[in-house]
């Protein structure tokens, strides 16, 4: 291996470790090199703390193989989209993996004030990192504005104080590196077309043009893999503008249309890719379509067309690629032509959904509103308020309450009088909602959700999915039979500290997981779940069903499993005792719900008349792929919170708390046990229980309905949860005999693994 081929080498070992951890065999036969030039180019990678090997277990006569993968503590970059008010950033580490992200508001708008806060966000995100992730490596901003290739901002109409402003020279003296600034639109367009190379949609050689309508159409190229600027940086600066102030004017699309005819007759690019606000027209992609196949000569070229998939992310996605492909050349001494495709984009996702992240000049385009039904008025529907988030661009229209004190709880829950009350499904239908949010008692969820289904209205659903089998099975057949999107609000998934967990497993910190136990000290439990219908097998089953369908769904997420078969035990062995019951059919939780009293828990006063299901459980179970588990719950805890140990081949991980302030723990090195661990992760969000968790699945529904976005929850993985959860019941009442989960029809598991897509 001569000193001239050697950095070519080291780039094509490191981007195939890109991909994931390979043996030294695997990178021999990927890269076509030499097994004794792939071992000294493995020796160099670990020698500068790029890689590290991991001795893999075989069955195989002899040493075992060796893995290699990239370090998690090779370094990181920042990628931030800095516009007018708000900046969005990014931190990944190098080999792609997005781990942190964070909308920030309130840019000053004076040059001198705007870098300081510029500089302050990128220290601390500095400080956050550096201790486990290792160096700086990188740094990227798309900011609002014609920029040089020396990072100075030529002209900002936007921001006036920032034109002539040498950006990328006072961030690099500053920080000690070359740092890159793009144009949004131009960072925009690049994070579009590097989704699409990972999807192997488009090649890294090949083209697309990124057509932003606002107040004015804007252009980004990708040319050949590389972002086109121009001669002088201007490219893609159409400045015509098709919309007022005050929003769209007659004839703004098809004067668009006309535009982007124009530029894509002469730039011929492999795919174009229309960028609106999401409260945008829906159809407005085949509105300019149809003007343009009118408009068009016969023989044209057919021109294609696509709506941007990552929104407002798309600078910052753009921005974390380039850095990361400039941290590759400075750390391999060599150029790529290959684009790198930053990992966990739901973070960024995550970051936007707590707030807005667009141009002052950006015009709203109004979409037809997304009219809201809520079926069940009781303590989640609260939940519906959420759709009215401005970003969301919904609206609750109409409720379905068969309770005498409909309007009274409407107005405390929902917070408006104007609401369309309605006693059946069949009635909130007809009032032309768009989509409903299902939050009735678990008994009613399966007649209710199949009812909105055969209609053709899209269904969130609170979970647990249905407290029987054969009913959680017949939502997901009705689903499936009419292509009505379903979604089940498994909140969980979105929470900090379950993704925190995933991604630790997901780097590969503790190896393969082998087993994974839940501890659910549900404090709260004899007032939350023994005052009215859930402390009934009739309404609610049991409450292993009711609250454990949260734990196993998470379980089931961190092992990319399902269980297979469960045993379980437990008894009423507490609330039984309470003789103090009461009727509080005509009340709702939060009237009676008092955290400061009723201690110790036989003290409890106003149970419900009927109280048949238990109040300790525990199950044991065994996934498809071999992961062991188990649950507890108690519902007379002093304290209220869940505990996850999940156990790996290299290490464990154990969260104290499971909300804001809390941590996650790592332990990957042998030895007696360290209370610190060898790593710790804190969990960010969720101060106020699931709340932001909540925003989030509301959030994904709305992008489901409105752009059939992949959502992280998933129908499939409730009904494994409620499967599990049902015959662990049973095999409680059943004096522990086990239980197995039946499967599924091998069309439905296709269909909601695919995102409800029939192939």
């Amino acid at each position: 291996m001569s000193a001239a081929t050697r950095p070519a080498h080291l780039a094509r070992v490191f981007e195939q470790l890109r991909s994931g951890a390979a043996t030294a065999r695997e990178l021999v036969a990927e890269t076509g090199l030499s097994r004794p030039t792939v071992m000294a180019l493995l020796a160099a990678l670990e020698e500068d703390g790029l890689i590290r090997s991991q001795d893999q277990e075989s069955n195989a006569p002899g040493r075992p193989a060796s893995t290699w993968s990239i370090a998690t503590d090779a370094g990181f970059v920042i990628g931030i989209d800095l516009l007018v008010e708000t900046a969005l950033v990014a931190v990944a580490r190098v080999d792609g993996t997005i781990v942190a992200t964070e909308l920030v508001g309130d840019i000053p708008l004076e040059s001198g004030d705007r870098l300081a806060a510029l500089s302050a966000i990128i220290e601390r995100n500095l400080a956050a990192n550096s201790a486990t992730l290792g160096p700086l490596r990188a740094l990227s901003i798309s900011t609002t504005g014609t920029v040089d290739a020396e990072g100075t901002v030529m002209d900002s109409t936007s921001i006036p104080s920032w034109t002539g402003f040498p950006l990328g020279g006072k961030l690099g003296d500053h920080f000690g590196l070359p740092v890159r600034v793009e144009n949004d639109i131009n960072a925009a367009a690049y994070g579009e077309f590097v989704l699409r190379c990972s999807e192997g949609q488009l090649e890294d050689n090949d083209d697309l043009l990124l057509v932003a309508l606002s107040r004015s159409v804007l252009t980004g190229l990708v040319m050949g893999g590389q972002i086109h600027r121009g001669r002088g940086f201007n490219a893609g600066e159409i400045g015509v503008i098709v919309a007022e102030e005050r929003g769209p004017e007659e004839g703004h699309l098809s004067r668009a249309a006309d535009i982007i005819g124009s530029a894509a007759a002469v730039l011929d690019p492999s795919v174009i890719v229309i960028s609106v606000p999401m409260t945008q027209l829906p159809d407005a992609i085949g509105e300019i379509n149809a003007h343009l196949r009118q408009s068009r000569a016969a023989s044209s070229t057919p021109l294609t067309f696509e709506g941007a998939r990552l929104r407002q992310g798309g600078a910052v996605v753009g921005s974390v690629s380039l850095a990361l492909k400039d941290a590759q050349e400075r750390l391999l001494d060599r150029s790529t032509k290959t684009t790198i495709a930053p990992t966990a984009l739901n973070l960024v996702q995550e970051a936007i959904t707590k707030g807005k992240h667009l141009p002052v000049t950006q015009t709203t385009i109004s979409a037809p509103t997304l009219r809201i039904g809520v079926v069940g008025v009781g303590a989640r529907s609260s939940l519906a308020k959420h759709f009215e988030r401005p970003e969301l661009g919904g609206v609750i229209t109409a409720a379905c309450e068969p309770h005498p004190d409909a309007a009274k709880r409407v107005l405390s829950r929902l917070g408006r009088d104007d609401i369309t009350l309605t006693t059946s499904v069949a009635d909130l239908v007809a009032t032309g909602v768009d989509a409903v949010l299902v939050t009735s008692p678990d008994d009613t969820h399966a007649d209710v959700a199949c009812e909105l289904l055969e209609a053709g209205i899209p269904v969130y659903l609170e979970k647990p999915l249905a407290i029987h089998l054969d009913d959680a099975t017949r939502i997901l057949e009705a689903g499936f039979r009419t292509g009505t999107k379903l979604y089940v609000g498994h909140n969980m998934r979105h929470m900090d500290v379950v993704r925190g967990m995933r991604r630790i497993i997901r780097d590969g910190l503790i190896g393969q997981v082998k087993a994974i136990w839940c501890r659910h000290f549900v404090g709260h439990g004899g007032d939350f779940y023994f005052k009215d219908w859930h402390a009934t097998q009739e309404h609610g089953n049991g409450l292993l069903l009711q609250k454990a369908a949260h734990d196993l769904d998470v379980m089931h997420w961190l092992a990319d499993s399902h269980t297979v078969r469960v045993t379980a035990m437990g008894g009423l062995t507490v609330y039984g005792d309470v003789e103090d019951r009461r009727d509080r059919s005509n009340e709702l939780m939060g009237d009676w719900f008092n955290p400061g009293a009723n201690w110790p828990p036989l003290a409890q006063t106003g149970l419900n008349p009927v109280i048949d299901v238990e109040d300790l459980s525990m199950m044991l179970m065994r996934m498809e792929s071999g992961v062991y588990a188990s649950y507890e719950q108690c519902h007379y805890t002093p304290d209220y919170w869940r505990n996850y140990t999940v156990i790996g081949t290299a290490g464990r991980i154990e969260n104290f708390g499971d909300g804001d302030g809390g941590v996650i723990k790592l332990w990957n090195k042998r030895g007696n046990y360290d209370p610190q661990g060898d790593a710790q992760f804190p969990i960010v969000g969720d101060g106020a229980g699931h709340d932001d968790a909540d925003v989030l699945t509301i959030s994904e529904f709305v992008r489901f309905v409105r752009d059939d976005a992949p959502t992280d929850t998933s129908p499939l993985g409730a009904w494994y949860s409620v499967a599990a959860a049902i015959q662990a019941t049973e095999s409680l009442r059943a004096d522990s005999a086990p239980r197995d989960i039946p499967g599924l029809p091998a069309d439905l598991v296709e269909y909601y693994t695919n995102n409800q897509t029939k192939q």
